[in-house]
């Protein structure tokens, strides 16, 4: 855990069974049942057989104990949202998932995307790969978080999708976390949640980020079609292209 991150409660061992649910990128729900390792009134660590991501909101049920809880004192059973902070290798293939309680209602947009990734506003921003010289970029990039929802368009790779959400946007490209098995140079269509606007982005880069998340740089093809699909998913107008 890097410093910036570190608890202001300190975890105690706490094993009681939890019910973790839920959904996968493309939306899909799924549920798995576990036993905590570890609990404070901030969250709890427990083993996840399911694939998941950092940034990724669970819904949690366990019988906490009382002083662990923030509220629901004489409840039988601690139901609160959690985000995913951290992930690491644990046995037989599992892994050891550290959350932190979030309360009894989810973050922003998680019931227009509740398999996207989220952020805290105090998370460090992922920096960018370097840009050679004669790549600066026409179209300058906002951090901006955006829900989309990312297709695979080659028919020989089957049907493949997620939701994710940018961590910058331009009208010439932007940066998204992903968990598609995907390569520099495919081609993607982009759309927004509404499924009411799609262009076509090209991956010019994937790469792991510190906090050992895949990501993508996309280049935008149609940038008049990005405008619109931004329009559509409700984000600020973008900033306008640059001199060459």
């Amino acid at each position: 855990m890097r410093p910036s991150e570190r608890r202001r409660d300190s975890r105690k061992t706490c094993v009681v069974p939890v019910r973790v649910q839920g959904h996968n990128p493309d939306g899909t729900e799924w549920e798995e049942m576990t036993t905590s390792q570890d609990a404070s009134q901030g969250g709890a660590s427990f083993v996840l057989h399911h694939p998941h991501a950092v940034g990724q909101v669970f819904l949690l049920s366990l019988p906490l104990p009382r002083n662990f809880r923030r509220y629901g004192l004489g409840d039988t059973s601690y139901r609160t949202y959690a985000l995913v902070r951290n992930t690491r290798s644990g046995p037989g293939g599992a892994r050891t998932v550290g959350v932190m309680f979030l309360g009894q209602k989810p973050p922003k947009g998680y019931e227009e995307s509740p398999g996207g990734r989220f952020r805290l506003p105090t998370d460090p921003r992922e920096p960018a790969p370097a840009v050679a010289h004669g790549e600066r970029r026409r179209h300058p990039r906002m951090q901006l978080f955006v829900n989309l929802r990312l297709r695979r368009t080659d028919p020989a790779l089957g049907s493949q999708e997620e939701q994710t959400v940018t961590e910058n946007v331009g009208r010439g490209g932007a940066r998204v976390p992903t968990s598609l098995p995907v390569a520099k140079g495919e081609r993607l269509a982009v759309q927004d949640l509404g499924g009411s606007v799609t262009t076509e982005a090209e991956i010019r880069n994937v790469y792991i980020g510190t906090d050992g998340v895949p990501r993508l740089n996309l280049h935008f093809l149609d940038p008049a079609g990005v405008e619109k699909l931004m329009r559509a998913a409700g984000a600020p107008e973008l900033p306008a292209e640059t001199a060459p």
